[in-house]
């Protein structure tokens, strides 16, 4: 299918599915209403729904000045990391084991 025609029906679906949350309409009796399966319209929904963005999973790091004698590490559940700065090439090792 030719890529002006896919965007031209997936901007059709687009405004069908708009139209739809204003019918107060069963999905089968929107979907007869427009001559479209149930299977159909489930298919342009998910095709066409927003990508929700997955939780990162980074934490906030905090950093203090006076942090020079190594690195300190805070982990959930209380967990504390202490790094001497001399050991800080041996930083990616050390959260591996605890990881």
């Amino acid at each position: 299918m030719p890529r002006q025609r896919r965007e031209e029906t997936a901007q059709r679906w687009a405004s069908r599915l708009a139209q739809f949350e204003t019918s107060n309409l069963s999905v089968a009796q929107f979907g007869q209403s427009i001559d479209c399966s149930v299977g159909s319209f489930y298919l342009w929904k998910r095709k066409l729904a927003k990508p929700t963005p997955a939780p990162s999973a980074f934490l906030r790091v905090q950093t203090s000045l006076p942090a020079l004698s190594g690195i300190e590490i805070k982990l959930p559940l209380g967990i504390t990391i202490c790094i001497p700065l001399t050991a800080a090439n041996s930083l990616g090792d050390t959260l591996e084991q605890v990881s």
